[in-house]
């Protein structure tokens, strides 16, 4: 559907036109060196026009103490613009007279012009810094754009704005048309002659954040007195009187007047000015009343976004689909518990564990049969920890469980009644479509506590957390379904690893050399997977001198890097890396690894499944060292461990 572009309405000879006295009155008033008595003896040839301009000066409106008798006189108490204005907007009224006819709502179109100018002039007057009076004007003129895009369109228009709450108009306007009555009225004010200030604002009085001129302050007045218009609307949301006041504390801080005195002003005068202006606007609701919904609406807003804070909060620290604590949460409580353990010596300890086999409970019976677990997991272990504890999801099917002044043997304990509860009743499954109706599920528990080694072995509370999740692969490497606890158990068929050394020994992980010995050389491996990882760590020990710390998720491989625990005897000569990891992948971990000394010199090995070309160069690119298939690597273990772990003694030995 084609309409009325903007240069034909420009173009339109039956646009509104100013009548000659206010076309006069501009050219005078853009004279600096105009006499005062050629304004006033311009303004009393029209004596029905001087004479409201008088009775308006004297009516409450302007508060004059003392009654004024000429135009020129008037001028002297009020000034050029008061005059100036009055003149122009009973200007306006005149040339709007005839639009009544045509079906437009001129008493709407005047009940906003007039609360509007009110309202803009008193936050103005109030706030300082301009001209209240040019305020007033170019409020009383900002809509005049609909009177011209109603003359020239008609029905069209009328039709294509019928519903459309004033506030939305513009963006309606532009949708439909592709300008609005803003543009309109600045392109007609400026053919007027009327000062750039009053074209500026009529142009942004519906976005004066717009305007980058000097004239934004008073586009922004004449924007707050529409706000105070829609304050006044019948019906209007008490959401208005917030916005109104929001807006004016944001533009204009301690200056902004109070809101209620604003609005009880505006009720106060706005009808003496539309008498003036021989207009009706209608009634006005309370102010007291308006304020009073406001606070109400606010209070009862308040309220509503608390809740909302509040739900929003607990859902960052509760896991979605199990309904327990979050990691996020976890490491919150574990600094929490750990600065208590330093301070008052208070024994805390940590059971950490996952379903035995889940992955293949996903990939037999799909990912709703795993989620059926991991939520039945959470509730079971929650049922048997109560109060004893706090139950988290750490990752994926990891779950942990914080348990606050409380030592090994109390956590041991509790462990077993979880792993019992757990592996006693098989899961239901029912309402899982081709699936089986239950289903055995057992897990594999590590736990530690602060008191289950020298506390001097502790430097944190993840120590504590990495004891426990190491003891995980020590309980399934002897069979699953079993507790394995730190300290108490010797190790067996599990590769080697620093936290289940120092299990076995009981002291330092730090691993001393016989006399005449080599040091083992170091290998960090970074699998998630417990098949691949037992693969590769055993053909890697039948080089001989090998030492692996085996680490099974991206998170704990970048945690131990930042916190500095690879150093000294920890830090590896090689580091293999899966890329597809739980928590961050295998580019994480690069990162991290050439982000922080000393691990940013130990050659990195991405050591993957894939043979895409470009997941190769953009690992390259990263700075690893290599990029090798697993079968490749698994194919000649020997040779590149050869070559990789002599690329670490030559760099260091030219360190």
């Amino acid at each position: 559907m084609s309409h009325v572009s903007l240069d034909e309405i420009m173009m339109c000879s039956n646009l509104p036109s100013l009548p000659a006295v206010a076309v006069r009155l501009l050219e005078l008033t853009s004279d600096p060196d105009v006499a005062m008595s050629d304004i006033a003896q311009l303004v009393q040839q029209d004596q029905a026009l001087a004479a409201k301009v008088l009775k308006t000066v004297n009516s409450s409106f302007y508060g004059l103490s003392t009654p004024c008798g000429s135009i020129e006189r008037a001028m002297g108490y009020l000034g050029l613009n008061t005059v100036k204005s009055l003149v122009l907007g009973f200007s306006l009224v005149d040339t709007t007279r005839n639009v009544r006819e045509t079906g437009f709502d001129l008493d709407a179109h005047w009940r906003r012009a007039i609360i509007g100018a009110t309202g803009a002039r008193i936050v103005a007057r109030e706030v300082g810094g301009v001209d209240p009076e040019d305020v007033f004007t170019a409020s009383l003129f900002q809509d005049m754009g609909m009177l011209a895009c109603f003359t020239v369109m008609k029905e069209e228009y009328g039709a294509a704005i019928k519903g459309v709450a004033h506030r939305l108009l513009c963006k309606h306007e532009r949708d439909v048309f592709g300008y609005d009555h803003a543009k309109v009225g600045s392109e007609l004010a400026t053919r007027w002659k009327l000062p750039n200030v009053i074209v500026e604002a009529i142009k942004y009085h519906h976005d004066p954040n717009a305007c980058n001129s000097e004239n934004k302050q008073i586009a922004r007045f004449v924007s707050l007195g529409a706000r105070v218009c829609y304050c006044m609307e019948p019906e209007a949301p008490a959401s208005m009187v917030r916005t109104f006041d929001r807006e004016m504390r944001e533009w204009f801080g301690k200056l902004a007047p109070n809101t209620g005195t604003v609005l009880e002003e505006v009720t106060e005068t706005a009808n003496t000015l539309a008498k003036m202006f021989e207009q009706d606007i209608g009634s006005m609701p309370s102010p007291a009343e308006l304020m009073s919904l406001a606070q109400e609406k606010g209070v009862e807003h308040q309220l509503i976004l608390q809740r909302q804070a509040d739900e929003l909060k607990r859902e960052a620290l509760v896991d979605g689909l199990t309904q327990i604590a979050n990691r996020k949460r976890f490491d919150a409580e574990l600094t929490r518990i750990y600065n208590t353990f330093v301070k008052e010596k208070k024994d805390f300890g940590v059971l950490f564990f996952d379903a035995d086999k889940f992955k293949s409970v996903n990939d037999t019976h799909g990912h709703a049969a795993g989620d059926i677990v991991l939520k039945e997991l959470a509730k079971r272990t929650n049922d048997v920890v109560g109060s004893d504890g706090i139950v988290f999801r750490y990752g994926g099917e990891e779950f942990a469980v914080l348990v606050e002044g409380q030592g090994i043997d109390f956590c041991t304990k509790l462990a077993e009644r979880v792993r019992a509860t757990i592996a006693d009743t098989p899961f239901d499954l029912r309402s899982i479509d081709d699936g089986p109706d239950e289903l055995p599920v057992t897990a594999s528990i590590g736990v530690s506590s602060t008191d289950a080694g020298s506390p001097t072995r502790l430097s944190g509370g993840e120590q504590v957390v990495h004891e426990a999740d190491e003891c995980v692969y020590a309980a399934k490497s002897d069979g699953r379904n079993n507790v394995k606890v730190f300290g108490r158990f010797n190790q067996v068929s599990i590769p080697n690893s620093d936290v289940l050394q120092e299990a076995s020994k009981g002291g330092s992980s730090k691993q001393d050399a016989a006399p005449g010995e080599s040091r083992p050389d170091r290998v960090m491996l970074v699998e998630d997977d417990a098949l691949a990882a037992m693969l590769v760590i055993s053909l890697m020990k039948r080089r001989g001198n090998i030492e692996v710390n085996w680490v099974k998720s991206g998170t704990k491989a970048c945690t131990m890097i930042e916190q500095g625990e690879l150093v000294g005897d920890r830090l590896p000569k090689l580091i293999l890396c899966d890329f597809s990891l739980p928590g961050c992948d295998g580019h994480e971990v690069l990162r991290v690894a050439k982000e922080h000394q000393p691990t940013r010199n130990v050659p990195f090995v991405m050591l993957t499944g894939s043979n895409d070309q470009l997941m190769r160069d953009e690992t390259l690119r990263r700075g690893a060292t290599r990029f090798i298939h697993k079968d490749e690597f698994c194919a000649d273990v020997n040779r590149w461990l050869n070559e990789l772990i002599n690329t670490t003694h030559s760099t260091q030995k030219a360190a």
